[in-house]
């Protein structure tokens, strides 16, 4: 966690201290921690106040990285604040790998107090000169080249082990002991089970279930759920096969399963498969998967689109599911409906909740009121020590060089206590609906279009108003919070 210090001393060495970890899987490693003790050291050395320390651990900094680095985010905006001078790091790689945020500091600088990049092995790149400028870019790029190196590198190495049929890594898989060369029969019997029961015909949630029943767990100790057994009879790794990149290999581990067989199996699993138009991936596309329930049984609802058939297209579906992820009963089965109207209707009652600025004060955080009180009585007061400087210089108190030199100090001062009283307000403060928006209905769509079924109860008096979720027979129904 960041470690901010608004009461260091204020200076032309601020310092602030970035640190991170490519990664961690086990969330354990003191590497982020040394980096951070080894700055301390250094910064203490040079006797720089240090401001904050920004540690991110188990986040890439490449170009190929999705996570997002959350104190480095919070570095930025201590920067905008005007609160840093220094950044502090161990060695350039730690801080950056991609040149276009390298270029978004060299922006920064130009209109913050921030000076320079410092390592702790004496390399300084000052961001205020063209010569420090042209060095920090080398840099980076020379970390950019030789993380394109060492992926090669990883990826040639790979291959090989591939080509040879060597185990990938990982865990212990299902079937084999660990190290994955050595069949372990008793898992291996539950293999040849399920790929001739699916052959058969029988559906992966009975097989699922039954292994459950039966006691029959995963190769981490752990209950079936319906895909992961699914994926596991279907790795090819259990013929015999090592794969990498779209290629197969033979392996040097022995088959638990045919070739036949497994073709006989990816046959089955193919002719159930719906074929659903393909969309974007990673994008999210039943809204309230789960958060709606049946109403005759009360069970939660799932996704459970329709594929296309006699010519009539695919349909997005909510449906009361008959068995979870691990095969046990759920629902009833016999609730299905259409997503569009019923996300439309529950779209329009969460916007009808949030438009209330009641609802925004109630979430908003609590202010400090000592804390704004201290800010203002600052900015106060250093505004008042400006204006005390034009009545000095109207009175011969102070000459006119004087009273330049002091001004610009002054100034400077003001608009310090200016942004913290700003920084301040803007973490605590929450955006609050405007109230000349709430007119009548406000143009909300109905949900079923031909008034089929109507909004009854956004109206006020209403039965079915949100909060009181009608659960009928045959009505999937949401409950939302009652205003």
């Amino acid at each position: 966690m960041s470690d901010i210090a608004p009461t260091s001393p204020r200076g032309a060495w601020n310092t602030a201290i970035y640190a991170r970890l490519s990664r961690d899987r086990r969330g354990l490693s003191e590497n982020v921690s040394i980096q951070v003790r080894e700055c301390r050291d250094y910064a203490d050395e040079n006797t720089w106040p240090v401001v904050g320390s920004f540690p991110d651990n188990d986040i890439s900094a490449s170009k190929y990285s999705k996570k997002p680095r959350e104190h480095y985010d919070l570095l930025l905006r201590a920067i905008k604040q005007g609160q840093v001078n220094i950044i502090l790091i161990t060695e350039m790689p730690r801080l950056y790998r991609r040149l276009e945020e390298l270029l978004e500091l060299i922006k920064l600088a130009e209109t913050t107090k921030l000076q320079r990049i410092q390592t702790t092995n004496g390399i300084s790149y000052n961001l205020d000169s063209a010569d420090g400028i042209h060095a920090a870019i080398n840099a980076v790029n020379n970390a950019m080249l030789e993380a394109a190196r060492l992926s090669k590198r990883i990826k040639r190495k790979q291959k090989a082990r591939a080509i040879e049929g060597k185990v990938h890594g990982g865990g212990r898989p299902f079937g084999y002991e660990a190290g994955g060369l050595v069949i372990r029969e008793s898992e291996a019997r539950v293999v040849r089970e399920c790929a001739r029961r699916f052959i058969a015909g029988e559906s992966i949630g009975d097989i699922t279930r039954d292994l459950n029943k039966r006691g029959v767990v995963t190769a981490t100790g752990k209950q079936w759920r319906i895909e992961n057994l699914q994926r596991t009879i279907m790795k090819k790794r259990n013929i015999g096969v090592r794969e990498y990149e779209g290629q197969e290999y033979p392996a040097e581990w022995p088959a638990i399963l045919t070739r036949e067989q497994w073709g006989r199996m990816e046959a089955q699993r193919l002719s159930k498969q719906w074929r659903w138009p393909k969309t974007q991936t990673g994008v999210r596309k039943y809204l309230l998967t789960g958060f709606i329930y049946c109403g005759r049984c009360g069970s939660r609802m799932y996704s459970g689109g329709r594929g296309p058939e006699c010519g009539r297209p695919s349909q997005r579906r909510y449906r009361c599911r008959p068995h979870d992820n691990y095969g046990n009963t759920s629902g009833c089965s016999k609730t299905f409906r259409i997503a569009e109207p019923v996300e439309l209707l529950v779209t329009q009652a969460v916007w009808h909740v949030f438009d209330d600025p009641k609802v925004a004060v109630f979430l908003s955080p609590k202010v400090d009121e000592d804390k704004v009180r201290h800010l203002v009585q600052e900015f106060e007061r250093r505004k008042g020590k400006l204006d005390q400087l034009v009545t000095d210089y109207a009175t011969d108190v102070l000459s006119r060089d004087q009273f330049i030199q002091a001004k610009g100090i002054a100034e400077a001062s003001v608009q310090e206590a200016r942004e913290a009283l700003s920084h301040y307000q803007s973490e605590t403060a929450l955006a609050h609906v405007q109230q000349h928006r709430r007119s009548g209905t406000r143009g909300r769509p109905r949900a079923w279009s031909g008034g089929a079924t109507s909004c009854a109860w956004w109206s006020t008096g209403s039965s079915s108003t949100p909060g009181d979720p009608v659960r009928s027979a045959g009505m999937a129904t949401t409950s939302i919070p009652r205003r």
